[in-house]
């Protein structure tokens, strides 16, 4: 049978499927790309809670009432249960790179010191109003007001109010500061011309109205801005401590803070060590403490340290899976969470032969998923046969592509690569060395080999020389590399718009398709929610099909649990509120 240049749209089309809505925006630089790969992996989750923000019909969310001082003591079931407030839950992890909510790329472990307008919650990802009591857009979506909680304070008892946020988000786009997720408010009237120099801070589409009210105005309407509002770049930072203490605000001799966590010492690359912020307005933590212990290799050593009891909460790395399921203490306490997250094959559509999308479609159809994840991962990780996650609005799992490796050998063959016949002898797959990498690219040039008849050259590479070898790759030619994505928001456009637009490729790939392109640029602003996600969906089809990014696995997170720790939770995706606040430790 003759196979056309690319698989058609119907073949590839089964169904389109729409997730519940949730937020987003475009052109954003990134927090979960892979820069540091030993990031757990989890289940498929549930699609995300609408968030509570109001889209364009302007009614205003009201916030849920503040939490009483009796509400924080225990209640006659929690005692019942053996669950009381207090104690000192301990769990670990590596050294922050960096406690800036205003700088950082990564979300760390902020939500517990700083919090925003308007939170995340880490339990069911429903999101409300935090510092903000309410928050209503106007007509078209393109301005949204705050109205700040009066009587906020920093927990050095400095007020906190509207000016503070002012400050704050012009800082981030303060070409100065060197914020590595400024592009997040790029969507903010004049956002990018600042960023990139052409416009001052003071320009930026922000006002502090009075001193609560604060009032954002976008370059073009997006209903679904108060998520952005929700990530770290958006939290509050104190100007009077960082204008007085310059680069050692973060000291926790300087360091003061706006969440339910503040930090009582830190000793660096060994502990830190969170108490209660007794000027934070909301619910207050059940926990007197939480101590972090500091590794060097987290995902190596922290189950060690959890059956030492050392720490009373660890990931189990897919490495020790299989080990946690034969031991019976272990697998009573092992728990399974959803993440959002996907591993990637990216080809480069630049260099022969992966120019050719029937190349790019053979290679994604010519190994066997299932007995990857089944036989070669041990059901760690999940099946990925199309790109986005289970948890993200929009995801179309009919978009997959339809074929087995005969499709592919076929493909190949019209190609003009019969049998392997002529295939480029360097031909080279970059990965990083972290787990499971090594075994799935082993695999997958077995799988290549024998299906294909193709040689594939592997070429790991440490996680850093990774994300610097990618970045290289704007402007040098290579074959394919692996690389994740974990979603920052549950929303498509943290996919489409951020990742595999060609005005962003994030991962170099040099795809360019104009129907996709239109597509999720016209998503981003459209304010009908179905038809935005369905426009998504179809976006969908068109990725897949063209092949230039290729699923490999969906990420699952196993956590280990101590038995008299409760109420843990860790949200699929990196912006969420606190998770330390919610635990409670039982008193026996």
């Amino acid at each position: 049978m003759e196979i056309s240049r690319y698989l058609s749209r119907a073949s590839v089309t089964r169904r389109m499927f729409l997730g519940t809505a949730a937020a987003g925006l475009a052109g954003l630089l990134v927090a979960c790309g892979g820069d540091d790969d030993d990031e757990p992996e989890a289940t498929t989750a549930p699609a995300e809670e609408t968030p509570a923000a109001t889209a364009s019909g302007g009614e205003a969310t009201e916030a849920p009432a503040e939490a009483t001082e009796a509400e924080a003591e225990p209640t006659e079931e929690e005692a019942e249960s053996g669950e009381s407030s207090g104690g000192t839950f301990r769990y670990g992890a590596v050294e922050p790179e960096d406690v800036d909510p205003g700088i950082t790329g990564s979300p760390w472990s902020l939500s517990e010191l700083f919090e925003g307008l308007v939170v995340i919650s880490p339990e069911d990802g429903t999101t409300s109003p935090a510092m903000a009591e309410s928050y209503e857009a106007n007509a078209d979506g393109t301005v949204w007001t705050y109205k700040i909680r009066p009587d906020m304070q920093w927990s050095d008892g400095t007020p906190l109010n509207a000016n503070d946020f002012l400050y704050s988000w012009r800082r981030v786009m303060d070409p100065a500061t060197a914020s590595k997720y400024a592009a997040i408010f790029y969507p903010i009237k004049n956002g990018e011309a600042i960023a990139a120099g052409d416009m001052t801070p003071d320009q930026l589409g922000v006002a502090a109205v009075d001193d609560l009210t604060f009032e954002v105005t976008l370059e073009e309407p997006m209903p679904f801005f108060p998520i952005i509002s929700a990530t770290w770049t958006a939290y509050p930072v104190p100007q009077h401590v960082v204008e007085e203490a310059g680069n050692k605000w973060l000291e926790p001799e300087n360091m003061v803070v706006n969440g339910p966590f503040i930090i009582t010492e830190w000793k660096h690359d060994q502990l830190m060590v969170f108490e209660p912020n007794p000027t934070y307005w909301g619910d207050k933590p059940h926990i007197d403490r939480a101590e972090y212990t500091i590794y060097d290799d987290w995902v190596a050593k922290g189950l060690t340290a959890y059956e030492n009891d050392e720490v009373d909460h660890a990931l189990v790395p897919a490495a020790e899976y299989e080990r946690a399921l034969s031991d019976p203490t272990l697998s009573a306490e092992m728990k399974g969470f959803p993440a959002s997250s996907t591993e990637m094959i990216h080809f480069d559509t630049r260099n022969k032969p992966t120019d050719d999308v029937r190349v790019r479609q053979a290679l994604a159809l010519g190994w066997d998923r299932e007995s990857l994840i089944k036989q070669v991962l041990k059901d760690y990780y999940l099946i990925a046969p199309t790109i986005l996650p289970a948890d993200i609005p929009g995801n179309n799992p009919g978009a997959a592509l339809e074929g087995d490796i005969e499709t592919a050998k076929q493909l190949l063959a019209e190609a003009g690569y019969p049998n392997g016949e002529g295939w480029p002898e360097n031909f080279s797959l970059v990965s990083r060395t972290t787990t499971p990498l090594p075994i799935i690219t082993q695999y997958l040039q077995q799988q290549w080999k024998e299906n294909l008849g193709i040689d594939v050259q592997l070429q790991p590479l440490e996680p850093r020389a990774y994300v610097e070898w990618r970045s290289a790759r704007a402007d040098q030619l290579y074959n394919a590399h692996l690389g994740i994505w974990g979603s920052d928001f549950a929303d498509p456009s943290n996919w489409h718009n951020q990742l595999f637009a060609s005005n962003a490729d994030f991962y170099k790939t040099h795809w360019k398709n104009d129907e996709y392109d239109q597509l999720v640029a016209d998503a981003l602003v459209e304010t009908d929610e179905e038809k935005r996600l369905q426009m998504y969906s179809d976006a969908e089809v068109i990725l897949v099909r063209e092949a230039a990014n290729v699923a490999v696995y969906h990420g699952q997170n196993f956590y280990v649990i101590k038995p008299h720790v409760s109420n843990v939770f860790h949200l699929p995706t990196a912006a969420a509120g606190s998770w330390l606040k919610l635990i409670k430790l039982s008193s026996d």
